[in-house]
């Protein structure tokens, strides 16, 4: 894991812990992963970090390069609200990271 990845992905636990109160992290699949109400809204590895975002979110999210359709089990139809962005592009982690919350804190899924 970069030191930039690993702060990168401190800072936004820090900024959401303090907005949301439902906020939690664990790990699951070798990965951190960020939530609210149990429900995930974010993952993170030494690679990459995903977001689940809303349909305007995920058109301009794609736009950065490197992005691309979280795919974590190889489907054949991947989830379509999720993006993956590459370490390289982690000075977008923290806006799409707050994006994600705030779009499950409002839709709930």
């Amino acid at each position: 894991m970069t030191d930039s990845a690993e702060a990168s992905l401190e800072l936004i636990i820090e900024r959401i812990e303090r907005e949301y109160s439902n906020f939690s992290v664990s790990s699951r699949w070798g990965r951190r992963q960020l939530m609210l109400d149990r429900k995930m809204f974010a993952t993170f590895s030494e690679l990459d970090m995903s977001f689940k975002l809303g349909e305007d979110q995920l058109r301009q999210a794609y736009s950065i390069d490197g992005a691309e359709t979280w795919n974590p089990k190889g489907r054949k139809n991947p989830p379509r609200s999720w993006v993956m962005v590459p370490v390289s592009q982690n000075r977008h982690w923290m806006p799409l990271a707050l994006e994600a919350a705030e779009y499950l804190s409002k839709s709930g899924s």
